[in-house]
């Protein structure tokens, strides 16, 4: 009887596994009901490179309490925006705004303006993705009434465009991407585990000096930055080329799109690029092309931003954790300030 109850469990739990590796959006579901530990608790660049002296266990912010104006025209804040804030890191207990509307750059939403408020848009980029998310003109947010119009006499795709479309959803459904990465997580991220690995990263770096490719570990071997943003190579990085034409053209899409809204029916639009760590705390590493700048300080850009490079620039290394790409709750703070400024 005991065996076959194991036998059982066993092949439940192999199951299981093989089924949350398989399927994402039953790995999606089953990390926040505590089947698995949190792959990012330490920090993403911790979970990218292992490195002991970068294990940055999240903590929570404590943060300021809001006091909304009830005197003044209520506020719907809208922020089209990435991981800086999503909602495990913003949520509308910071905010002055009287509602609030999140929408990351990988989605598209359909929404109808209420002019009971007072609208404000805030698009919201880290400067490693400001290439991608200000190279064409942007729509993620369509206005009912406005947008939809246009969409609705849009011609329609033959059928042949359309077959080929369903194969790719279905091939992307039978499939999916990132399997062994779900599996290898669900299986080995646990704290006993991760001791290995810190072991094998530790080696690794001090006897062949080597550390994992998503990473690079500044000179000083003191800050760990992601590739993307730290390697010149990379597009995304704050030492891969820029030229004045791509400059222009970035502030060409902002102020286009910001136009686009504002007809639309938004009251305000506001532009809010947030530094690369690597751009603030060690631009020495390379030949820094000042995307933020260029963008920010031209004469050509018509829209207001949030000004946060400078601040950050004065104490750069205060505002950033050392495990992870992203803010600390000092940063996190400042920036939710300037924001509650324009909101006020």
């Amino acid at each position: 009887m005991i065996f076959k109850v194991l036998k059982y469990s066993c092949l439940f739990i192999a199951i299981f596994l093989w089924i949350q590796a398989y399927s994402p959006v039953v790995y999606r579901t089953a990390g926040p009901l505590g089947f698995f530990p949190d792959d990012y608790r330490n920090g993403d660049l911790y979970r990218l490179s292992y490195l002991p002296e970068f294990k940055d266990p999240v903590k929570s912010c404590a943060g300021t309490a809001i006091t909304k104006d009830s005197t003044k025209k209520p506020v719907h804040l809208y922020i089209l925006g990435d991981s800086f804030t999503e909602p495990a890191r913003v949520d509308s207990s910071m905010l002055k705004a009287d509602k609030y509307t999140y929408l990351h750059w990988a989605n598209s939403s359909q929404i109808k303006l209420d002019t009971n408020y007072h609208n404000i848009l805030i698009l919201e980029s880290v400067e490693r993705t400001a290439r991608e998310h200000f190279g064409e003109k942007i729509d993620n947010y369509q206005i009912i009434g406005y947008d939809t119009i246009a969409a609705a006499q849009a011609p329609q795709l033959s059928w042949k465009r359309r077959l080929f479309q369903k194969s790719e959803e279905f091939l992307t459904w039978l499939f999916p991407s990132q399997v062994e990465e779900r599996l290898q997580h669900t299986l080995f991220n646990y704290d006993f585990f991760l001791e290995f690995r810190e072991a094998k990263a530790a080696f690794n770096e001090k006897v062949f000096g080597r550390v994992e490719s998503g990473v690079v570990l500044s000179p000083d071997r003191q800050a760990l930055f992601y590739r993307d943003e730290a390697k010149a190579s990379e597009k995304t990085s704050s030492f891969y080329p820029l030229d004045n034409l791509e400059i222009n053209k970035m502030i060409e899409v902002i102020n286009g799109s910001a136009a686009h809204y504002q007809s639309a029916g938004f009251d305000q639009v506001v532009l809010a690029l947030i530094p690369n760590k690597v751009s603030v705390t060690n631009p020495e590493l390379g030949n820094y092309n000042h995307l933020i700048e260029k963008i920010q300080y031209s004469a050509n850009l018509k829209v207001p931003f949030i000004e946060i490079f400078r601040d950050f620039n004065n104490l750069g290394k205060m505002y950033y954790l050392k495990g992870d790409s992203h803010w600390n709750c000092e940063g996190k703070e400042l920036w939710l300030s300037k924001v509650n400024a324009i909101i006020q």
